[in-house]
């Protein structure tokens, strides 16, 4: 059956004709003072109200005042409901003229009549409940009907309506097609919903158990978070104990290898492996490369770092060789800085027994003294094997022990004493040599000229090292006039001396271009040590630049023959007799010299 059409309003009757036929036939007339009455009745009746059954505003009541009321969280609405639940503009009641409906504002939790959705404007009876988010509202129609458009509305029999309930419009219901059920109000289009309108206690509680169920859905998820978390927790608890382990580990083999590191650049490496090993065996992993490198160093350094400090002692005790031999042992190291610095104490070592050995020349007749010569002049020639002073020392001390070992000597002729004495002299044994002519001082005047010359040596010899480059050749010309024509093995400092400041000499003038003069003293040089190194080279070079001098003449010989005779002589003077470019520039001055 078709859901019956809407009842209409129920229309006030006017005064005349239109009332009368609007009125049945037979119905009584009213009165203008029921009329008043029953406008009196209605100003005295509550107003229509929504009351807060659930929810922040719970107990509050709310009186419908005006055509329209907006219901919502902000605080400018007539009703306002402080739930976060709500949203600021919910839901609207309004007055129409069948009484008031409810309709939502497109709100973010809907609006529930009855449990159901309001879609559109739907009209409200009393005792009807709202749902907005988490809170509840119920209409309280007051004393006007919900359905009835003022209070001194009649009904089909002209009797006014007083006392009846208020009622919502008829509602229609229908199947679709698709099970569900339609709903239509008195107003407005369908409502389509999925069943039909339940009663609210049963409603209630459906969604208390649905609350349970949930409730204990969350129940057991919190369960399950909070065994989670435990796990989580110990797991997390674990790593961190390991990680401070691993930290402490770490540290520790940190400061292991600093420790050896530090060794190392003290020089100690024996140490230093040890502490290597150790941390080798503690944990081979760490910083494996390199440990595995500072290992293998350490087995070369410490056989190095062994012969080093063999060299020290060595040179504490006075052992030039056995420092010699150690240092010699060290090929690659590390401690560059500590085999320096040995080297050049070992120079000085040397120096200083060359020194000591020089000043025992005097006592050859000593055989103690010559024998400790000896020794000094051998540990000298283990560290330098071409040392031409240790080498004359040596043989010098050799000489004065067998002399002074084997000192039977064939006699000298019996007119010639002084030859004895030349000998002597000769060999080194100034001393003996001194006996000889004071023995034959008396008899023979040759003596007597050695005695004195012997003396004179010998107080000049005590002063070596103050004389200048002129006494020095003078000392040397009288050592070998005491010898008989050759230097003495006493000369041998003389020369040392001479050779040096000779040299120095020599290199000057050659700085400032005197070559004559550098030629000069590098002869005398070449004669006290014909060895000497470096004035056979700066002859050398003053050969070459005596070349160059010749050629420079010999283009001028034509042009400026004054010039080029300077130059030739230049030449002589650089050269000695015998050089070719002497001879050629000698022959030269005399062709220009006639011309």
């Amino acid at each position: 059956m078709p859901p019956p059409p809407n009842q209409p309003p129920r229309r006030r009757p006017t005064s005349g004709a239109s009332s009368a036929a609007a009125r049945p036939s037979g119905a009584p007339r009213r009165t203008t003072g029921a009329v008043s009455a029953a406008r009196a009745a209605a100003k005295r009746a509550p107003q229509a109200k929504l009351v807060c059954e659930a929810g922040p505003s719970s107990g509050q009541e709310f009186v419908l005042e005006g055509d329209e009321v907006v219901i919502g969280r902000a605080a400018d609405n007539p009703v306002s409901i402080p739930d976060t639940s709500v949203s600021r503009k919910h839901a609207l009641v309004r007055k129409t003229e069948d009484g008031w409906a409810v309709s939502d504002l497109g709100s973010g939790n809907g609006t529930l009549l009855n449990g159901d959705a309001v879609a559109d404007e739907t009209p409200l009876s009393n005792g009807d409940v709202i749902r907005l988010g988490d809170s509840e509202l119920r209409f309280d129609a007051g004393g006007a009907s919900a359905g009835a458009g003022a209070p001194d509305d009649t009904g089909d029999d002209g009797a006014q309506d007083t006392g009846a309930p208020a009622r919502r419009p008829p509602v229609r219901t229908a199947r679709t097609g698709g099970g569900s059920i339609e709903r239509s109000t008195g107003r407005g289009r369908p409502v389509r919903t999925s069943r039909m309108q339940e009663d609210p206690e049963a409603s209630r509680q459906k969604k208390r158990k649905l609350f349970i169920a949930v409730g204990g859905g969350l129940v057991v998820i919190l369960a399950l978070l909070v065994g989670w978390k435990a796990i989580d927790n110990k797991r997390k608890a674990a790593q961190a104990v390991a990680a401070k382990q691993q930290r402490e580990h770490e540290a520790e083999m940190a400061g292991l290898f600093k420790e050896a590191k530090d060794l190392v650049r003290q020089g100690n490496w024996a140490d230093a492996k040890a502490k290597l090993v150790e941390m080798t065996e503690f944990d081979p992993e760490y910083e494996a490369k390199q440990v595995a490198n500072y290992l293998e160093i350490a087995d070369r350094e410490i056989p190095a770092q062994k012969a080093l400090e063999t060299a020290r002692e060595a040179l504490k005790a006075g052992e030039v060789g056995k420092a010699f031999t150690a240092l010699t042992a060290v090929k690659t190291t590390t401690q560059e800085n500590a085999v320096r610095t040995l080297k050049n104490q070992l120079d000085e070592k040397i120096a200083e027994k060359l020194t000591e050995a020089r000043g025992l020349l005097p006592f050859a007749s000593e055989l103690e003294k010559m024998e400790k010569l000896k020794a000094l002049s051998e540990d000298i020639l283990v560290a330098r094997p071409e040392d031409r002073d240790a080498k004359e020392l040596q043989k010098q001390a050799d000489t004065a022990i067998y002399r002074i070992k084997n000192p039977t000597i064939a006699p000298p002729p019996p007119d010639r004493p002084w030859v004895e004495v030349q000998q002597r002299f000769k060999s080194g044994d100034a001393t003996g040599a001194l006996s000889l002519a004071q023995a034959c001082a008396n008899k023979h005047a040759p003596c007597r000229q050695l005695e004195s010359q012997i003396k004179e040596f010998e107080a000049k010899s005590k002063k070596l090292e103050s004389l200048n480059e002129n006494e020095l050749i003078g000392l040397y010309a009288l050592d070998k006039k005491i010898a008989g024509g050759e230097s003495s093995d006493l000369s041998r400092q003389i020369r040392t001396q001479l050779v040096s400041k000779l040299f120095v000499k020599a290199s000057q003038y050659k700085t400032t271009g005197n070559w004559s003069k550098a030629i000069e003293l590098a002869r005398k040089v070449l004669e006290a040590d014909p060895g000497h190194v470096g004035a056979q080279s700066l002859v050398n070079e003053a050969r070459s630049q005596a070349k160059d001098v010749y050629l420079r003449g010999y283009q001028l010989k034509e042009t400026s023959p004054d010039e080029a005779i300077k130059l030739f002589k230049d030449v002589m003077t650089m050269t000695p007799p015998d050089d070719e470019y002497h001879q050629k520039a000698k022959a030269r001055v005399t062709e220009l010299q006639k011309q």
